[in-house]
């Protein structure tokens, strides 16, 4: 397994992974941007094929095993003012995830992190992580920080057992396809050397 910077060709891949992430989120999201017949599947491709924006790929990093994309993790550096953008045009499902961002200014921001299910188990989520945290590091970077649904007990496990703590909870506003209820949980972990 190796990783690499992630290029404007893995975009249908991180489009796919990102959907698998967010629990089906970016899909439905993506399908209220849909125009002229196009999929949700493709806007999520155009959108991670950008230059510029949260989800773009430049802001990921992927993992290849045998010559197959069966990782990624998309992380950045949020800004340091941690103050909230016009939240009126926010779909409501969204808003208490970018109010949960603002209270962790400045730290590397994990957006998503996904494996492909047949792909799981094997260590590339703390490869992908140990690779966030050393991107973090230099970038001057002080915290690592997430967000994860409260009902995502593996995952929340996993953050734990890589020092990440909880900062904040707002409940979860479900969307079409929701697989869960309950609260989105802020986590963040100090960094050393940041």
């Amino acid at each position: 397994m190796r990783l690499r910077d992630a290029v404007r060709a893995d975009a249908r891949d991180l489009a796919y992974l990102i959907n698998l992430a967010g629990e089906g989120l970016p899909e439905y999201l993506w399908g209220l941007m849909a125009e002229g017949g196009e999929s949700p599947l493709e806007v999520g491709m155009q959108r991670a094929a950008r230059q510029e924006g949260g989800f773009s790929y430049r802001h990921a990093r992927v993992c290849i095993d045998r010559g197959r994309l069966v990782g990624m993790i998309l992380a950045y550096r949020l800004p340091d003012s941690g103050a909230l953008e016009d939240l009126d045009d926010c779909p409501a499902m969204v808003e208490p995830l970018m109010r949960l961002e603002a209270r962790v200014p400045g730290s590397w921001y994990i957006n998503a992190i996904a494996t492909l299910p047949e792909a799981r188990r094997k260590g590339i989520g703390r490869l992908l992580m140990a690779q966030a945290e050393a991107s973090a590091i230099a970038a001057g970077c002080d915290a690592m920080s997430l967000i994860v649904a409260s009902e995502n007990a593996t995952a929340l496990t996993f953050y734990g057992h890589l020092g990440f703590h909880e900062v904040a909870t707002l409940p979860l506003v479900p969307w079409p396809g929701c697989p869960h209820g309950g609260d989105w949980v802020l986590m963040a972990r100090r960094l050393e050397g940041g």
